[in-house]
């Protein structure tokens, strides 16, 4: 009997233990396939947001105006007269536009100061003015060496949009923890952050509560600076009411930065071999000084392209850190 109830219990065990593996296979099946669904599912919303218009995008939708500005009647004046100049001039630059929305947005900046780069070259990388000032955000030599933007034989970093807007982003953060409002910050860029810092200081011994630009003595140059951003900030956020849109613009980066062997070293032959217009690399490397490209730097060119050149036989060799370090990921898509 006792041989028996042991022999009774030991089936029960094995059955048990049988199950129970059943139950784990089952629930790492569920878990396994319920992890291809989020992967599915995350592969839709990716595709999904890449199809948007990036000005319908958690990129630019309304939490992103942070400065509730109200402009004057001479300010909507003023941007009744630049708004088809701003959005051509977005529509030109296009190729850099989702790339300095997703800087601003994860630095937690706000979308207004897409005006600067807007205001000092209509974000062309290439400008270089009368006053010593060079690329996008119009450097003199000087204050781009103060941000970390260096020059080389045959390269110079002033012109590269990527490395001036991430110091540009660093630089405008440091005035506003400094300043501690944007529309001041806009202002010292003009004028220079010592000058508005001294009027900061005069108004305050006179007992002004400093609220915006207005409420400082600036320069000329500067007060009519502070005018033109707020203009150029209502075109962003009110097109609409200038009677213009903002140019449709695929919500995905649109480059990448890629290193290449040592056969291919000219912007030239990156266009021959990848079918991108030399115009576009010339824009997307507007550091190099001439058509000579290295590995040291790097060449940005567009997403679509870069496969274009693996397919004509270069090695191509993905940079770790993506020229724009900006990915989709779930939460992004779920906000928008």
């Amino acid at each position: 009997m006792m041989i028996r109830v042991k022999f009774l219990n030991l089936v029960g065990l094995l059955s048990f233990t049988a199950l129970t593996i059943s139950g784990c296979s089952s629930n790492v099946d569920s878990a396994q396939n319920t992890h291809k669904s989020l992967s599915s599912y995350e592969q839709m919303l990716r595709e999904s947001e890449a199809q948007k218009n990036v000005w319908d995008s958690s990129l630019a939708d309304n939490s992103r105006f942070k400065l509730n500005i109200n402009p004057n009647a001479e300010e909507r004046r003023l941007a009744a007269s630049c708004a088809r100049t701003v959005t051509r001039n977005l529509k030109r630059s296009e190729i850099f536009v989702h790339f300095l929305l997703t800087e601003l947005k994860n630095n937690d900046m706000p979308i207004e100061l897409v005006a600067i780069p807007l205001i000092e070259s209509g974000m062309n990388p290439h400008v270089r003015a009368n006053n010593g000032a060079h690329g996008a955000w119009q450097y003199i030599r000087a204050t781009g060496r103060s941000v970390g933007l260096n020059r080389s034989k045959n390269y110079d970093e002033v012109y590269d949009f990527v490395k001036s807007t991430k110091a540009s982003i660093k630089y405008l953060k440091r005035m506003y923890q400094d300043l501690g409002n944007w529309e001041l910050v806009a202002a010292a860029y003009n004028q220079g952050e010592y000058g508005v810092k001294k009027a900061c200081e005069a108004a305050r011994s006179r007992g002004i509560d400093i609220k915006s630009a207005d409420d400082i003595r600036l320069s000329r140059g500067a007060r009519n600076y502070v005018k033109r951003f707020r203009a150029y900030a209502d075109i962003l956020k009110h097109p609409e009411k200038y009677n213009v849109s903002l140019p449709r613009i695929k919500n995905r980066p649109a480059f990448t930065r890629v290193n290449l062997d040592d056969n291919v070293n000219s912007l030239s032959e990156v266009a021959h071999l990848s079918g991108a217009r030399i115009e576009t690399l010339k824009k997307l490397n507007a550091g190099y000084l001439s058509d000579k490209i290295d590995n040291h730097h790097g060449l940005l060119i567009t997403v679509e392209h870069a496969d274009n050149l693996q397919k004509a036989g270069a090695t191509v060799k993905t940079s770790e850190q993506n020229a724009s370090n900006y990915k989709y990921n779930l939460r992004t898509h779920n906000e928008s």
